[in-house]
Formats: C-alpha cells, structure tokens, sequence
C-alpha cells in the first residue's frame, strides 16, 4: 500500500483558500508567530486543511472543520468525532511546498509545540507541488495535495531540534521529524 494519500481540490476550494488566506494574514499580521506571517504560508495551510477534510469526509467521518471559522484559529484544525462525541481525534493540519519538504518539512517549532500538545493528538502532514504560488492566486485552477503521512503528538516529543531555514529566511529552532517516523494514510485510525 502506498504511503502518500493525493487530494485533488476544486478551483472553487482554491478561491475559498484564498479568500480565507487573505481574512487570516489580516488578523495575525500585527503579531509575532512561530514562523514568517505571510500569504503564502496562511494559503498553503489552508489548502492543506482543505485536503484533510476531504479526505476523512470521504471516509466517513463526522467533523468538526474549526479552520473554517477564523474565531476558532486557536481550535485544533479539524476534530473528528466518534460515537456522538464521547470519543475524539484532535488533527493540526501542517503543510510545505513540495521543494521544501525534504530539507524544512516535517518540522514544529520547539515554542509552538506546548500549546500544539494542548490542542492536537494527531498532525497530518501535507505538501503542494506548485512552483509559482502566485499564479494559482492570480488563476485559481484545480491543485493537488500530497497527504504524506501522520504523526502522533507525542511523538514530536523524541524529534531531533534542529535551526532550520535556507538561504535569507530566518532559521528557527525546530523539532523536526525523519520522513520514516511518518505513519502511512492507509494505518490512520486503525
């Protein structure tokens, strides 16, 4: 069975993403976060949170999408409920353009993770492979998410830290994980 899940979205859920971005970047451009506040980052993300839901929608799952409601950005993206709610799956949804992934992917920042620990059991992983971001914003057409696998949060816990970021970005003091730790989509909820 194959590792890596692929999502396609709808021209239409690229316009949500962007529209949503841009609400987003406007409330959190005044403060200080974990990473670079930047378009880019806050479209990608939802694209990514976009896939997730897809993706466990088409399974069969009940959820709550929180990420489609901006007061609740402090919320675990999604929530999957099981048995009416007396049971739950808390999922941080974390996504890289695919030219990052292997050197910046897979990472949380060490001052994320406490809060991340209070709100998320599990991280879904997720990449595009879009070179120009820009022109997908500029001509939304239809795009693909790579589902590349999922972590339990305690796991982050036994991530090597690493300064991570290329070039002129500033580096960050990361956990970040190896592409093996990942669990395939096929072993999710199992």
């Amino acid at each position: 069975m194959d590792k890596i899940t692929n999502i396609f979205l709808e021209t239409a859920d690229v316009e949500w993403a962007i529209q949503s971005a841009n609400v987003s970047i406007k409330k959190w451009t005044e403060q200080a976060g974990y990473y670079n506040n930047q378009f880019n980052s806050h479209f990608k993300g939802k694209l990514g949170e976009l896939a997730v839901e897809k993706y466990l929608s088409e399974k069969g799952y009940d959820l709550d999408s929180h990420f489609r409601f901006l007061e609740r950005e402090n919320l675990s993206d999604l929530v999957i409920k099981l048995k009416k709610y007396t049971n739950i799956r808390r999922i941080e949804v974390k996504t890289w353009g695919a030219k990052y992934w292997k050197e910046l992917g897979r990472c949380i920042a060490v001052d994320q993770y406490p809060d991340l620990k209070k709100k998320a059991d599990v991280i879904l992983w997720c990449t595009i492979n879009v070179d120009r971001i820009e022109t997908l914003v500029k001509k939304p057409s239809v795009v693909s998410i790579m589902i590349m696998g999922w972590s339990k949060i305690e796991e982050i816990d036994n991530a090597p830290v690493k300064d991570t970021g290329t070039g002129a970005m500033r580096k960050v003091k990361n956990y970040q994980l190896h592409e093996d730790d990942l669990h395939p989509m096929y072993e999710f909820m199992n």
